[in-house]
């Protein structure tokens, strides 16, 4: 089984990301959708005192214009072709949608919205993890623990 904490729009609050990434336990990859790129240096951070080591996949946001991430990633995680981005250079559901469909991915990750979402379309699993940070929709700071298991994908709500 692959275990990947999925991270974004944490504006700084690094304390918030800790205590989410505590919750999950053991993980084999992470992957954060931007806002706001110091919290992805934090997280390497974190992740590089592990045992383990986990690797970090990281873009960036639209509140991060200077940062040397890049704007999306296409990476294979427990055999399934993963595309991620923040979301504000997609047009919506659809525009993100197409963009994963054109990479051949099964899953895309996204944030921006700061809404949690999981969902099929077309046979794309669409995941927000929503905000990990404090200033949330919603008031909770969260984040989502995927899981793939042979071929079957499970996401689960991590929220403080």
């Amino acid at each position: 089984m692959t275990r990947v904490g999925l991270f974004a729009d944490s504006h700084g609050d690094c304390g918030s990301l800790f205590r989410l990434l505590e919750q999950m336990g053991y993980l084999d990859a992470v992957c954060f959708m931007g806002d706001v790129a110091p919290d992805a240096a934090y997280l390497r951070d974190v992740l590089s005192a592990m045992p383990n080591e986990p690797p970090l996949y990281a873009v960036r946001g639209n509140n991060d214009p200077v940062s040397v991430l890049p704007d999306e990633l296409l990476i294979e995680l427990g055999g399934k072709r993963i595309y991620m981005t923040h979301g504000h250079r997609c047009a919506g559901a659809l525009g993100l949608l197409y963009r994963a469909q054109e990479h051949g991915a099964q899953i895309a990750l996204f944030g921006h919205t700061h809404e949690p979402v999981c969902e099929s379309t077309d046979g794309v699993l669409l995941v927000n993890p929503g905000s990990a940070g404090r200033y949330c929709r919603g008031g909770r700071p969260r984040a989502k623990l995927m899981e793939i298991d042979r071929g079957q994908v499970r996401v689960r709500d991590i929220l403080l």
